[in-house]
């Protein structure tokens, strides 16, 4: 998720608060769920004032964590949290000369192997096999790709903006 400042990227977020001694319930929306801790600072917004966030102590439950906020020690404090986003700053992501985030695939051209342009990425779409890219050209219907790197996906050059693809229009 991208909050509406460009370079903050929404990473998580708390939910509601966990039994009386001040834990709350918190998703991590990294790829690896436990990633999330491994940013460090992390960052959330309460009245349009940005804060650091100190997490001094997480557990795994199922499909989220209970955090321990520092100075958060009762159940009242704790539900100040709920409903909060956590975000990092784009710049805190160290990645390789390969590397993007998928944020900088949308608005990327999109062409076929052939030259073709067949429109540009809109969306990306979850799914447990494969991403999709949803394509979209001019007032024409939407084109799902599927991201399969090599096969399907070719190339990727972020800096100019282009995806090549192996796709038919």
């Amino acid at each position: 998720m991208i909050n509406k400042h460009l370079n903050q990227i929404i990473i998580g977020k708390i939910c509601s608060p966990y039994g009386i001694l001040g834990w709350n319930k918190m998703f991590s929306f990294t790829e690896n769920k436990k990633s999330i801790f491994k940013y460090n600072p992390l960052f959330y917004c309460k009245k349009n004032i940005i804060y650091s966030l100190k997490i001094i102590q997480w557990k795994t439950i199922k499909n989220y964590f209970l955090i321990k906020i520092q100075n958060i020690n009762n159940r009242n404090k704790a539900s100040s949290f709920k409903n909060i986003n956590i975000f990092i700053y784009s710049e805190q992501i160290k990645k390789k000369n390969n590397e993007y985030l998928w944020r900088e695939i949308l608005s990327c051209q999109v062409f076929n192997i052939n030259k073709n342009f067949l429109g540009i990425v809109i969306n990306i779409i979850r799914t447990h096999t494969n991403d999709i890219l949803v394509i979209k050209k001019n007032d024409y219907k939407e084109i799902l790709i599927p991201f399969v790197k090599k096969k399907i996906i070719k190339t990727i050059n972020i800096k100019k903006k282009i995806i090549l693809v192996n796709w038919r229009e």
